[in-house]
């Protein structure tokens, strides 16, 4: 009998540790499932993307599948080389601003995803030929951080300067820029040939897809890079060629002799030949919240090195957009770009270098009024083609009326219906009645929460054009940063008549920043600019931009060229900044030697500034 009890007393306590444990497992998982502070981790190298040689992009777009189903907040890479090709990769048409559209070869398509972190652990992530590194679509809460992006074949090419005279110039083409002469005597340059190991080749296959693929390497323009500074040549400026050029064969490996009328430079500099297409920007975030790009090197992109659009909160910080391999561009458009984005945009302790076009443009969209079909409803036609297919309006948003010649707004008017006719015209039905002063060519904008914008701790230096366009409405400092550009390192614009950029800035503070012997060459008319695209007849009237407060900052400068100039802006303030002379470039000839200049602008204070070593 007690031998009976004892044995139900210790099942009963087994059986009770037992479903104490299994309460306890059940407690744990739905804590993970439900707790957002509970990181599901995993390793890139159970899923057998590993450092080497082979490609890696299927394997990377099954990880990322089993990632958005199982709700996985973090990945890790095993710190290596990792090697992606178009090939097997993710296929989807993406409308990317200010960039090319297009059917699109993605290695990492984060599409519908959240609360995820991509940690690359120092690794380098290396694009084969025609390939996007990164889309986010739809994405919230992503994290991508600690790896680089590269491509074995940039989109440009470069030369360095043998010789110049009359009408043409003599270049070596190093290896890493591959080219032909064809039958025309045409220069094209090529992409490199590269597959996979064990990728099965038909050479008469392959040789019409590397015809195709030599579309994506033409190029547009030359410009001129000094050797020794890695920066635009002293007064340098393009030199347009479109993608044709005649070109002949010379003595040595990789010479050539290409003819141009406007053909200048100096033996020993870098001539570049600028990509024409925006095809393969290396990070795309679209309509989507919460992304932050942290210790993200990108030394090549075929475009943009981050574009941004209809997104709300990016940070990028302690990041890079540099040039490697020895070649003397990094990303072929802008560093950074901005369009429609709302909540915070922040730059944060970056390096911008050597890119093809500025370190930030930050701006709207303006689309055209076409016609008016009912009271209430237009057609607005996109105007720019690589806005094409940008989803900028949506039942529910306000809109403003833009006078187009002024960037005057005359009303507002809120939208309840959208028909995306095609990839230009959009028909949209309005709430109320459309304003009357509504003319053909006037332009609609969103009204919307305009990103607040802070740049802070960055170096932006050796890129063609200008440093930053900043025409958020939101509030806008900048502080603590350093330029080096060959045009304005600041601008503030805007226009409905060219780019259709929605601009005018709020409020806007320029402070502790230095600016080294900017404005080197045609990009701009001062180290800061206030512009707008305004019709003569409206310049007095129309005041775009309004409340820059410009104080505490180093302007080191090699003349008496303009530090400051101003049109169609009201309340401007520029004090307590210290003006030093450099010797840094020669001195231009000046017309009128002046440091500041202002038209059809109010309200505009400019004192206590000090001057250093000017005559």
């Amino acid at each position: 009998m007690k031998e009976s009890l004892n044995r139900i007393v210790r099942y009963g306590v087994v059986r009770a540790f037992f479903y104490c444990l299994f309460l306890y497992i059940v407690t744990v998982s739905n804590a993970f499932a439900e707790d957002p502070l509970n990181t599901l981790e995993v390793d890139a190298a159970s899923f057998g993307v590993k450092p080497g040689s082979h490609d890696s992009t299927a394997k990377v777009a099954a990880l990322l599948t089993y990632i958005k189903e199982h709700n996985i907040t973090k990945v890790t890479f095993a710190t290596g080389e990792y090697h992606f090709y178009p090939g097997l990769a993710t296929e989807d048409y993406a409308f990317i601003s200010n960039n090319d559209q297009g059917l699109k070869r993605i290695a990492f398509y984060l599409k519908n995803i959240s609360n995820l972190t991509i940690d690359g652990q120092g690794s380098a992530f290396t694009m084969h030929g025609g390939i996007n590194p990164f889309i986010l679509q739809d994405a919230t809460n992503v994290s991508i951080k600690n790896l680089s992006i590269d491509f074995t074949r940039a989109f440009h090419s470069e030369g360095i300067i043998l010789a110049v005279g009359n009408g043409f110039m003599d270049l070596h083409i190093p290896d890493a820029f591959p080219y032909s002469i064809n039958s025309a005597g045409i220069l094209e340059f090529k992409g490199l040939r590269e597959y996979p190991s064990g990728y099965p080749i038909n050479e008469k296959l392959e040789r019409r897809k590397d015809a195709l693929h030599a579309y994506d390497y033409r190029f547009k323009r030359l410009l001129e890079y000094d050797v020794n500074t890695r920066a635009t040549a002293y007064m340098a400026s393009d030199i347009q060629t479109g993608s044709w050029l005649r070109a002949q064969q010379l003595e040595g490996k990789n010479n050539i002799r290409i003819y141009h009328s406007e053909l200048q430079g100096t033996v020993g500099n870098i001539m570049t030949f600028s990509a024409k297409y925006r095809k393969y920007p290396a990070i795309v975030i679209s309509d989507s919240d919460d992304v932050l790009l942290d210790n993200v090197t990108i030394f090549h992109a075929g475009g943009m090195g981050v574009l941004g659009q209809r997104c709300r909160n990016v940070t990028i910080q302690n990041s890079k957009v540099t040039p490697s391999k020895g070649r003397i561009i990094s990303a072929t458009a802008d560093a950074t770009h901005f369009n429609n984005c709302q909540g915070d945009i922040k730059l944060i302790n970056n390096l911008f270098e050597n890119q093809q076009d500025d370190a930030t443009n930050i701006h709207g969209i303006y689309a055209m009024f076409l016609e008016l079909k009912s009271p209430n409803t237009a057609l607005i036609k996109i105007q720019h083609p690589q806005q094409w297919g940008f989803d900028f309006i949506d039942a529910g948003d306000t809109m403003e009326l833009v006078q187009s010649k002024s960037l005057i707004t005359y009303g507002t008017n809120t939208v309840t219906k959208v028909k995306k006719l095609n990839t230009e015209i959009y028909e949209v039905t309005f709430a109320s009645a459309i304003d009357p002063k509504i003319i053909v060519g006037d332009s609609i904008a969103e009204v919307r929460d305009y990103a607040n914008v802070l740049i802070k701790g960055n170096t932006i230096r050796r890129n063609r054009a200008r440093g930053m366009l900043l025409n958020s409405r939101g509030k806008t400092v900048v502080e603590d940063n350093y330029f080096h550009v060959p045009g304005a390192a600041i601008l503030f614009e805007g226009d409905a008549i060219n780019w259709f950029e929605q601009g005018g800035v709020r409020d806007v503070t320029i402070r502790g920043n230095t600016f080294d012997n900017s404005h080197f060459s045609i990009w701009g008319k001062a180290i800061i600019a206030v512009a707008a695209g305004i019709d003569k007849e409206f310049q007095d009237v129309s005041r775009y931009n309004k409340n820059i407060v410009i104080e505490g900052n180093i302007f080191n400068v090699y003349d008496k060229g303009l530090l400051l100039d101003l049109f169609s802006v009201s309340h401007v303030t520029f004090k307590n900044n210290k003006i030093n002379k450099s010797d840094f470039f020669p001195a231009r000839t000046l017309t009128t030697p002046e440091f500041f200049r202002t038209r059809f602008s109010d309200d505009v204070i400019i004192e206590d500034n000090q001057f250093f070593g000017f005559d």
